[in-house]
């Protein structure tokens, strides 16, 4: 999936705003649930907050503590602030 320019920017914005850690991703393969959500009917602006993991999808996937926190805050700021306009 390709985000949504503006959600991408919503995103960044708030990490920034709150002081945030964040990185982008590009992903060689794979995909997310939200990529059926842009291209469903006329499609649903769409962005995706993920965790940096080793070993996805595996029984020994690891995520780094600090990374699920700063992703919890990133998604609390957004959820409660007003979308951009």
């Amino acid at each position: 999936m390709i985000a949504t320019a503006w959600v991408k920017d919503w995103m960044i914005d708030t990490a920034e705003a709150k002081q945030i850690p964040y990185q982008l991703e590009v992903l060689v393969g794979g995909t997310t649930d939200a990529r059926a959500m842009q291209t469903t009917r006329d499609g649903v602006a769409s962005g995706c907050l993920s965790i940096p993991c080793r070993y996805v999808h595996s029984p020994s996937e690891t995520v780094g503590l600090s990374d699920v926190e700063n992703a919890v805050q990133l998604l609390l700021a957004m959820l409660s602030a007003p979308l951009p306009d």
